[in-house]
């Protein structure tokens, strides 16, 4: 097979990059290990959208709003809330339309690299191996799996103690009285986290978080793991839904398959017995019903690329702003600790946003690859702001848009003319 531009990882950030690309004329494939699209939106129920708004107007446009769009036409997004499903039918229907070619069930397992050029990648889509040559390669697998078959050098977890995040086993039940559960909330205000909301309106999105009394209670008992520390979910206006995201996995490598397959048990092991805590002893789910567990334990963090530039905490925190910006961001540095580490959140100052460079596309010594979403070019710290959803589609189609022009114009992707490339990103960018 002979592309223009080969995508590989199907989350947000590699089918923001396919559809740009595809947009722009080029010869696209789209390459996922599963059998579907979406990555964490869809395998991992990841959700809902995080904050990506300042002065109540988006800083994220672009291919995330037709994606947002498209939900929205068959009412399977509501606020920033969306079902999996849905994502997986929307973001396949833009593909379609763009002509991008999509390789499901297959995984890349080596590449060929000349003179700093990867040449040809080999994938195994179940039985059979195919050779597939390209012009530029996008490395948006999450796990920076290319540069990681390649042998070229990347970063993974702490810089000092290589430490990961935890990882979270989404899952999401029915049934539930709202108004109920709701009222709970409102009697005991010191049970959950300062920052729920106290004006309740279910015609909106709600997040809850807490439940401490019923968590600690139920550790004493020896009814649930030890690290998890609270219960929290968000609902899904009028339907009696709501998605959980409480599950707490410790001290385990998400690129590692090992490692990947305890998480899965354990996560699952942790979900029934945050059901059982919910059905017996919290107001308004005493008939609720356990819906679905997400396809995959959610991983927030493996291995991330050596860029031409590094973005850091400081260029997030004091909201630098860059001579060659291709995405916008504003939420915060948000870490789940590993064992033995406190969790960090460290807003970003109201009204204000940080700039994301394109030199942090770029991989670092490798003249025609680039890398966008989870495994962006970031201290950790900085990562752990722009591993979010929004972020990851700009950064993705920015790599597309680049993509496309080097292989128009017959250039090296780093000869793109800056001025030119934000014509085809603007959207993100104003």
């Amino acid at each position: 097979m002979k592309y223009d531009i080969v995508v590989l990882g199907a989350g947000i950030a590699g089918i923001s990059a396919a559809i740009k690309a595809g947009s722009m004329g080029a010869k696209t494939i789209l390459i996922e290990q599963y059998g579907f699209l979406g990555g964490m939106s869809s395998a991992g129920m990841v959700g809902p959208f995080m904050n990506h708004y300042v002065d109540n107007k988006p800083l994220v446009k672009g291919v995330f709003h037709q994606i947002e769009e498209e939900m929205q036409k068959s009412f399977g997004m509501i606020d920033n809330g969306f079902f999996a499903s849905n994502f997986r039918n929307a973001t396949y229907s833009l593909l379609k339309s763009y002509n991008v070619d999509i390789l499901l069930n297959t995984v890349i397992i080596k590449s060929y690299t000349e003179n700093s050029n990867i040449s040809s990648i080999d994938v195994l889509n179940f039985n059979k191996i195919y050779n597939i040559e390209s012009k530029v390669f996008i490395d948006t697998t999450g796990d920076a799996q290319l540069l990681f078959l390649s042998k070229i050098p990347t970063l993974k977890g702490d810089e000092k103690t290589g430490v990961l995040q935890a990882m979270t086993l989404f899952f999401r039940m029915g049934n539930i009285d709202l108004i109920k559960a709701i009222d709970y909330v409102k009697n005991n205000l010191d049970n959950f986290f300062q920052w729920v909301e106290k004006d309740f309106n279910l015609n909106k999105i709600i997040s809850i978080a807490g439940y401490f009394e019923q968590v600690n209670n139920a550790k004493k008992q020896n009814l649930l793991n030890k690290d998890v520390n609270y219960i929290f979910f968000t609902t899904l206006p009028e339907t009696g839904e709501a998605s959980f995201n409480c599950t707490n996995i410790l001290s385990l490598d998400g690129s590692v398959s090992s490692d990947l397959t305890k998480a899965e048990l354990i996560g699952r092991e942790q979900v029934f017995q945050i059901v059982d805590i919910l059905k017996n002893e919290i107001p308004g789910f005493e008939n609720s019903i356990l819906l679905e567990t997400a396809y995959q334990v959610g991983v927030r963090e493996t291995r991330r690329v050596i860029g031409d530039y590094i973005i850091t905490e400081d260029d997030l925190l004091k909201c630098r702003k860059f001579d060659h910006p291709i995405a916008r961001g504003c939420y915060g540095i948000d870490i789940h600790g590993a064992k033995g580490e406190e969790d960090v959140m460290q807003e970003i100052e109201k009204g204000r946003f940080y700039e994301i460079p394109m030199e942090a596309l770029y991989v670092k010594g490798i003249r025609n690859v680039l890398s966008a979403g989870k495994s962006i070019s970031a201290t950790r710290k900085a990562h752990g702001a722009l591993r979010i959803m929004p972020t990851s589609s700009a950064t993705g189609e920015a790599c597309g848009a680049i993509a496309a022009l080097s292989v128009r114009k017959s250039i090296d992707i780093r000869d793109i003319d800056y001025t030119e490339l934000k014509n085809y990103i603007i959207n993100n960018l104003n």
